[in-house]
């Protein structure tokens, strides 16, 4: 009686593909998110400047200033 050994799977990667309406709402949110995050780094930046300057004119109307 001849045995016979079970095939082993080969551990190849599955692919699944998505739809296209998927794919494009996941760029399209990534993009957004690119985008949202320059933004707020840029106002955090543009937020450092104007506090530097409001102190700056907090002294010169205080009579504090160096000029």
């Amino acid at each position: 009686m001849a045995t016979k050994t079970p095939k082993t799977a080969q551990n190849e990667p599955v692919e699944y593909r998505m739809p296209i309406e998927v794919s494009d709402w996941i760029k399209h949110a990534e993009s957004r998110i690119a985008y949202l995050t320059t933004t707020n780094d840029r106002l955090k930046d543009e937020n450092a400047a104007l506090r530097t300057a409001n102190k700056v004119m907090e002294a010169r109307v205080m009579g504090n200033s160096q000029e």
